[in-house]
């Protein structure tokens, strides 16, 4: 695919094979990006690639854990090996286990923690480290031309660089929200805010935008698998009353977000964490609770997919 508004450019997905991950391949390739995707299911990846392929799109699959270093340093070798240049990394993937996610401090033990930890921060280090280089050696791609230097205010020098690369960080509504019992991925989610501004201000002298998406609740194919199990109608619905927009985020919904900042015309926002949830994060928790009361009220069969921790303790 050699059209479109990122044609020619070279682009990594951490996370790729399913979900919000494999949306933004989606979208990525089908604006002209060639995408590797990166993921420990090789399978859903593979299956993932071929429907980016069979709809003209050029991608490749890298199956490997992107906590390691390895990992890391391999996805950036192989994106250039196979496409000559890399300038978009998209980290997304934070695949940690069920006894990450829950418990405070009190209950989370050290190896949960740690693990957590590595895939939700320290794989994101590890991503910048090895991809802003290769894409300082790829410099701008062929016919990404930007606005000249001297076109406003006064200049002396030399222009600065620009459009050099663009990385996105995948963090979380509950990166700006936190939730009770659940220290690892509040704490990571709200670290990837804070790198992300860092990096923004280490890179974008180099002509690398570094932006963070914080999504809302996004019905992904294991999410959705989730709520068919352990909820209902009726407790989706009590979901989509706390959304302004009445609604619950899709995939491509926040692959719309992350090829607009992958695009040139994001070229000037740098180190902005964009909610992408359908305005959950704007509104005052009082009012949100005394809107859906009456709904809880007259729906006592309500069933979420938070009935899934009750249902996972009744089966141990």
């Amino acid at each position: 695919m050699s059209e479109g508004k990122l044609a020619g450019r070279a682009a990594i997905v951490t996370g790729g094979a399913q979900g919000i991950g494999a949306g933004c391949a989606r979208r990525l390739a089908a604006d002209g990006a060639q995408v590797l995707i990166v993921d420990t299911d090789g399978d859903l990846a593979q299956a993932t690639a071929k429907g980016i392929t069979e709809s003209g799109g050029m991608v490749a699959v890298l199956v490997g854990d992107i906590s390691k270093q390895e990992t890391a340093k391999g996805m950036v070798e192989e994106a250039v090996s196979r496409y000559g240049r890399l300038d978009i990394l998209v980290q997304n993937a934070f695949g940690v286990g069920g006894s990450a996610f829950g418990g405070g401090a009190l209950e989370v033990e050290p190896e949960g923690w740690q693990g957590g930890i590595d895939v939700l921060v320290s794989a994101l280090y590890l991503g910048a480290k090895y991809a802003v280089p290769a894409m300082e050696a790829s410099g701008v791609a062929e016919g990404f031309d930007t606005a000249p230097y001297g076109q406003i205010g006064m200049h002396t020098g030399e222009p600065p660089k620009t459009e050099v690369g663009r990385i996105v960080n995948m963090s979380s509504v509950h990166g700006l929200l936190q939730a009770a019992g659940m220290l690892v991925y509040e704490a990571g989610k709200s670290a990837v805010i804070g790198m992300t501004r860092q990096m923004a201000i280490d890179f974008g002298p180099l002509g690398i935008t570094v932006n963070a998406i914080a999504p809302g609740h996004i019905i992904t194919e294991k999410l959705d698998a989730m709520w068919r199990e352990f909820g209902n109608e009726k407790g989706h619905r009590l979901f989509e009353l706390q959304y302004p927009v009445r609604r619950l985020g899709r995939p491509e919904d926040i692959a719309n977000a992350v090829a607009f900042l992958c695009s040139s015309e994001a070229s000037f926002i740098n180190g902005v964490t964009l909610p992408v949830d359908g305005g959950l994060s704007i509104q005052l928790q009082e009012n949100i609770v005394m809107e859906v009361k009456d709904y809880i009220q007259k729906n006592p069969d309500i069933r979420t997919v938070f009935d899934r921790f009750e249902a996972m303790k009744e089966r141990s």
